[in-house]
């Protein structure tokens, strides 16, 4: 690459650039508009989100302040965190499960892998694959697990089970995106090394693309692992299980000394699980 050309495409002040950053900053100016942010207001209102926060002095345990520390609460809090967890782990291997296949069916260059030939037939049989497997991936991502929830506790009742369903549809089609992504980014040079030799499209997904893409997985795997965690704990609002019914009873019922217990709970929790996907992404990079 010649020097011009390097100065050219790391050039900040660029024609392209300045017109995308125009156009950056009139989005972001209509939306602050239309949506009515305004500084001003959370600087007016913050003394009511004080008063909020003391809570209401007619109101017994009305304020976060100090969190509930009945031993015998805390313990029922605990053990519906690790039901919390326990849903996001099923949730987990489920979507995983589903995702893993899926992506490469969601992945141009995998697809050109299974079936090399460009007749006709062959890139429109492609081209529905693709797009059937995206379609599935864009619409379980799309709808909240909240919502999710509610179809599913329909199905099979209040408790766990509704959250752990919920959860998994919606990271498979978030994993199927991010998984799918990863494989296209790939480098080539192995997979057309090892098509060269003849090797079956088994072999070169085995030998060439999962031994690159695997680091992207496990840290994708966990990152999703992290967040469902999160998830797990408002589905609670929808009956589906775990420590957010507790949290969406207590804020109903203004116990919110309660509620900075809850809080407590689970960011400890969630620290926990970051610290340990850390380790455990070290390992894999």
């Amino acid at each position: 690459m010649h020097l011009e050309e390097i100065r050219r495409k790391t050039n900040p002040f660029s024609p392209y650039k300045i017109i995308i950053l125009f156009l950056f900053l009139a989005l972001f100016t209509w939306s602050w508009k239309t949506t009515e942010m305004s500084v001003g207001a959370l600087i007016k209102g913050w003394e009511n989100m004080i008063v909020y926060l003391r809570g209401n002095p007619s109101i017994e345990g009305s304020s976060f302040i100090p969190p509930a520390i009945d031993v015998k609460t805390i313990k029922q809090y605990l053990l519906s965190m690790v039901e919390t967890v326990h849903m996001a782990i099923i949730a987990l291997v489920i979507s995983v499960v589903i995702a893993f296949p899926f992506a490469f069916f969601a992945s141009r260059n995998t697809l050109d892998i299974m079936m090399p030939k460009q007749t006709v037939f062959f890139r429109t049989i492609k081209k529905i694959i693709y797009t059937t497997t995206r379609f599935f991936a864009n619409l379980s991502r799309s709808i909240n697990e909240v919502v999710w929830a509610l179809i599913f506790v329909s199905a099979v009742g209040l408790g766990p089970m509704a959250g752990i369903l919920a959860l998994g549809v919606h990271t498979s089609g978030v994993l199927i995106k991010l998984f799918s992504e990863g494989i296209e980014a790939i480098d080539s040079e192995p997979v057309n090394a090892l098509a060269s030799t003849g090797a079956h499209f088994i072999k070169i997904i085995r030998y060439a693309i999962i031994p690159q893409i695997m680091p992207f997985f496990v840290s994708m795997t966990l990152y999703r692992f992290e967040s469902d965690v999160r998830s797990a704990t408002i589905l609670g609002i929808t009956g589906a299980g775990g420590i957010g019914v507790y949290l969406y009873d207590r804020l109903r019922g203004y116990d919110n000394h309660h509620v900075t217990t809850i809080l407590i709970i689970i960011v400890v929790t969630v620290a926990i699980v970051d610290r340990i996907s850390a380790m455990i992404r070290k390992r894999f990079t």
